[in-house]
């Protein structure tokens, strides 16, 4: 692994992997040790090609992003237009059974009890 220094208030820091940092901490970091290499006259293409990579890297997972949501409200959409179809159903379910249920109810054929006259 290669180790990069960067200054800091306190003196010379020491950083191992920037595997656990986001991109934009790699950036910064990329940018110190180009400033640094610039400084030293060494080649900073390595830095270069880097800092594109990054940058690259950062477009693709907006555009991951910007996908992951499109399909997350797509579907809920297609979870709310599920729920109406069900509720649809059921409700229909409903008036059917309760259609059925009203019509084998039979009214009485046993004539009207007399009515009572009052005296």
């Amino acid at each position: 692994m290669q180790q990069l220094k960067l200054s800091t208030h306190n003196g010379i820091h020491s950083q191992k992997s920037t595997d656990s940092f986001t991109i934009s901490q790699q950036k910064e970091q990329l940018e110190n040790l180009l400033y640094q290499k610039v400084q030293q006259g060494e080649d900073i293409s390595p830095c270069i090609e880097a800092l594109y990579y990054l940058a690259s890297k950062q477009t693709t997972q907006d555009q991951l992003q910007v996908m992951w949501a499109e399909v997350i409200k797509e579907r809920s959409a297609f979870n709310s237009l599920q729920r109406v179809i069900i509720t649809t159903f059921a409700i229909l379910g409903m008036i059917a059974f309760f259609n059925g249920a009203f019509r084998s109810v039979k009214p009485s054929t046993a004539p009207n009890p007399p009515a009572v006259q009052a005296h």
